[in-house]
This record gives structure tokens, C-alpha cells and sequence, in this order.
């Protein structure tokens, strides 16, 4: 295997790369954030500018002061709506009404796809929202991707080379930006496996059978925030295929514009052109890290960014963070 050259503008761009995917906590929002209340768990975000909308919808929620309690004041669910069906029911009818009035741009791209609202994956849901309005209440949610990679024998030996997905242009999200072979968000109460599986099928033409011996890594967390979105905190699920050099990926429903294979020097040299896709970019960094291209003899702050990319994401712990910095601006 080739060693990884690294220079200063490659590690200034992992320190961006994480910046712009790793930025709530970097802003002044949690200064003029309220936490997501349900049943008493803390299990989101709201901006003030999502508060000041979600406070127009009292059928499906309440926007509440300060108390002992919740010093920041929350938001919560209408306690006249006591199930997760009448909650989902109830907050789908008012998100469509959000979506007509154009007061949160996002939901324009609306999904038709359920994000449930839990503090942890395997939680029972306490209800589901649509996913492009899921920033508005700033749940956590959930992703899966995968690195496709293949080993090619040059004059040189062995070299690691990764198959990079181009987003399409017509993406509501970064649209033309790099991506994995394969990821997308895990909605409709599909497992992570099963969401990986349909989406290399639907994405890139890979098999089941292929995908099936695609190895679960572990996870990247970080909480992003986007001016447009809301809060994001995210949880994406790894998954590394090894494919043989003999397979190539195929644009299937068109969320694709064009694959790459390249050496992991010139997946590097994008990363600090800045043409990945946020979250893209920092898992592929994990992949480096995981795979020894990246380590603490080489890689300065090398503990730095193994931290940042494994961020404590539960909404316990950010609202306890967020309260912290609250006390500390005030004294």
C-alpha cells in the first residue's frame, strides 16, 4: 500500500472539511436555541426562527418559556396529542401548511418519507415527521454510507483506489457535489443494513448479493447546522465494500450524474478542492483513519479529528453542553 502524502493544505482542509459538517456548537445559535421537548426527553433543537414558526401551529405544538426545568424555554407537542399516529398525523397536516406558505424553504422538496423522532435508533419512536422538514425540529437523524473501494496491481504494487459517486444537479441538496458509491437516509423504519442494500440497488446498480458482504464499521456523528435547514444532528452508519476491479457502477434512478474510480492520492486532492458533499468528506476521513492511511505519526491533532468525527450527538448531552455555554456567556 502507497503511503499517503499529506501536506498543510490537506490537513487545513480536514480541519475545514469538519468545520462545515461539525458547526453547531461552532456558532452562536445555541445562544438562541430552544430544546425539542416530548413526554419530558429533550430530543431536539429548535432555532428561534423555527420556534417563531412552530408557534403559529398551536394543533400540533407549543412553544413554552423559561421554567426550572427548561431555563432556554422549549418546544413541545400538543398534549392533547397523546400517540405516536396522532402526532405524525397532526404534525404531517401542519408541515403541509408550512410548505404552502414558503416559510421553511425545505419542505418545498417535500420527501413523502418518515424520519421517526427518538433519542436513540433502536428507541421506540415517539412519532415521525417528514424528512425535509426534520431540521424545523432539529431531531437527530439517521444515515447510512458506504465506501466501495477496489485493490489495482500497477507497476508500483498494489493500489487502493475508491469508487466516488457525483450528485446529480437536479439534488435539493448539494447538488453536483462527490459523494460515497452509495449512502442516503435511513426514514420509513427500514433497518441501517436493508437501507444500505436498497439504496447501492437503486443508486449504483449493485447487487444484493454484492452488498450483502459490504462490512459494518461503526459510525460518524456530528451536529450540523444550516441556515436554510435548521439543526441537524446526524448519526451515519459505515459500511466498507471491497468490489472486484472487473465491476463498475451504473447511474440507475438518476439521484447519480456520474461514478469515479480513483486513487485514494486524488480522492484527497478533492477533499481540498472542497467538492465533497459535508458529511462525504468526513467519512471518507474515517476511512482513511480506519484503513492507516491517516495516523497519529503522520497527521497532526490526529486525536482532534478522531473525536470530532465520533461527536457525543444524544440529545441529553448537547442540551447540557448548550446550557453550559449559555451560563458561561452570561458571566
Amino acid at each position: 500500500m502507497s503511503a499517503l502524502r499529506i501536506d498543510e493544505e490537506f490537513v487545513k482542509a480536514v480541519d475545514k472539511a469538519l468545520d462545515r459538517c461539525d458547526n453547531f456548537l461552532l456558532a452562536d445559535s445555541p445562544f438562541d436555541c430552544r430544546p425539542f421537548v416530548v413526554d419530558g426527553a429533550v430530543l431536539g433543537f429548535v432555532r428561534k426562527d423555527c420556534a417563531d414558526i412552530l408557534a403559529k401551529y398551536e394543533s400540533a405544538f407549543v412553544v413554552k418559556p423559561s421554567t426550572d426545568a427548561f431555563p432556554l424555554g422549549c418546544v413541545t407537542v400538543n398534549p392533547e396529542l397523546t400517540t405516536p399516529d396522532q402526532r405524525t398525523e397532526c404534525v404531517r397536516e401542519v408541515f403541509e401548511k408550512i410548505r404552502d406558505s414558503g416559510e421553511f424553504p425545505p419542505l418545498k422538496a417535500w420527501r413523502n418519507e418518515l424520519y421517526m423522532v427518538s433519542p436513540t435508533f433502536s428507541a421506540k419512536p415517539s412519532f415521525g415527521v417528514e424528512r425535509s422538514g426534520a431540521g424545523l425540529l432539529g431531531i437527530k437523524q439517521y444515515g447510512a454510507h458506504m465506501n466501495g473501494y477496489v485493490w489495482a496491481e500497477t507497476e508500483n504494487g498494489r493500489e487502493m483506489r475508491m469508487w466516488i459517486a457525483r450528485r446529480a444537479l437536479t439534488k435539493p441538496t448539494f447538488p453536483g457535489q462527490l459523494d460515497q458509491i452509495v449512502a442516503g437516509g435511513i426514514g420509513n423504519s427500514l433497518g441501517v443494513r436493508e437501507t444500505i442494500i436498497k439504496e447501492s440497488e437503486e443508486e449504483a446498480g449493485i447487487p444484493a448479493e454484492v452488498c450483502e458482504k459490504a462490512k459494518a464499521v461503526g459510525c460518524v456523528s456530528y451536529v450540523f447546522e444550516s441556515p436554510a435547514r435548521g439543526v441537524i444532528p446526524e448519526i451515519e452508519y459505515t459500511f466498507d465494500l471491497e468490489l472486484p476491479t472487473s465491476f463498475s457502477p451504473v447511474v440507475i434512478d438518476g439521484e447519480v450524474s456520474e461514478f469515479y474510480c480513483w486513487p485514494v492520492q486524488e480522492v484527497c486532492r478533492h477533499i481540498v478542492l472542497g467538492e465533497f458533499k459535508p458529511n462525504c468528506a468526513i467519512i471518507i476521513l474515517d476511512f482513511l483513519i480506519r484503513h492507516g492511511f491517516i495516523t497519529a505519526d503522520n497527521f497532526p491533532n490526529y486525536e482532534t479529528v478522531v473525536a470530532r468525527l465520533h461527536r457525543d450527538i444524544s440529545p441529553a448531552f448537547v442540551y447540557q453542553t448548550i446550557l453550559s455555554m449559555n451560563r458561561a456567556k452570561t458571566h
